[in-house]
């Protein structure tokens, strides 16, 4: 009987600790082997909340903190803690702001880490982290400070699968954190599959492939339109890996191919506490006899799952 490898990618959670928990949670019940983070793991939105001791305020209207808590915990839309000198110099100073959010997505990596041990350990459930362009670049060494590896960059070893991950998206009119033009984002990709000698890859890149049924974007009239990554194809198309796992557009979620490579964007419902994921399984055949034996994969299940 052939041998399964099972695993659930889940992208695009946006600081929702209720997606993160159900992730987790979901990992679980498919009795997988392997979790991927696929990027854009933290919020992204926040809510300046002036602190003057005793009382809090958004806007000049006095607010719960701890309501505003716990409403974040399914939509990602985090609060900023600041006061009155903190807001007024992160009006006038970007990077000051950018300093106010990294400080508190540290906070909220911390807590999601110990929420990540207390779920999973013995579990024997391996886990991928990768981070997005929303993610800020300091968190990669935060993380690893707390015994998270990312895997940006790099390729790694899922058993017998080799995985290539980048969390880096082709340009975008937002500016966000982890952006690079098409032609650097290809150097990038192919520099990874060219450290891969043999074995079957998986493409964990988080910028979909353009020209998809990933990639497609919504303006302000609802028209679509193809935003997705050229590199990222055409890194498909020269490698041909078995199976590419995708994100960013969060209202394009979908299975397609190109070539012979199955490639899936899960979409994002975050900011409703829903969980989009891929379960995928893959079948392994061995092939040949004695010292010359090859191991060969194909695509058994690709399925989009929601709850």
């Amino acid at each position: 009987m052939p041998f399964q490898v099972k695993i659930l990618f889940a992208s695009d959670i946006h600081g929702s600790e209720y997606v993160f928990r159900k992730a987790l949670n979901a990992a679980k019940m498919y009795k997988v082997n392997y979790l991927i983070f696929g990027g854009d793991i933290f919020s992204k939105d926040f809510v300046p909340v002036i602190d003057k001791g005793s009382s809090k305020f958004v806007e000049g209207k006095e607010v719960q903190i701890s309501q505003l808590e716990e409403s974040s915990k399914v939509s990602g839309k985090t609060p900023l803690l600041m006061r009155e000198e903190e807001f007024q110099e992160a009006i006038k100073n970007k990077k000051y702001m950018t300093s106010l959010i990294v400080r508190e997505l540290e906070g909220q990596a911390s807590r999601w880490v110990k929420v990540f041990h207390e779920k999973m350990n013995g579990s024997n459930i391996e886990t991928l982290w990768n981070l997005g362009n929303d993610d800020p670049l300091e968190l990669d060494e935060y993380l690893s400070g707390l015994g998270i590896e990312i895997a940006e960059g790099k390729v790694r070893e899922l058993g017998d699968l080799k995985v290539v991950s980048s969390g880096y998206v082709n340009p975008t009119p937002f500016g966000t954190y982890r952006e690079l033009p098409d032609s650097t984002l290809f150097l990038r990709l192919d520099s990874m599959f060219k450290e891969v000698s043999e074995g079957p890859v998986i493409l964990n890149a988080h910028a979909p492939p353009i020209n998809t049924k990933l990639d497609q974007a919504m303006d302000r009239d609802k028209k679509r339109h193809s935003v997705g990554s050229k590199a990222v194809r055409d890194i498909i198309e020269k490698y041909k890996p078995i199976v590419g796992l995708h994100g960013h557009i969060h209202e394009s979620g979908g299975i397609d191919k190109i070539g012979d490579t199955k490639v899936g964007n899960p979409g994002s419902y975050y900011t409703d506490g829903m969980l989009n994921a891929i379960f995928l399984v893959l079948e392994r055949e061995v092939k040949g006899k004695g010292i010359i034996v090859k191991k060969e994969y194909k695509v058994k299940a690709m399925e989009i799952i929601r709850g």
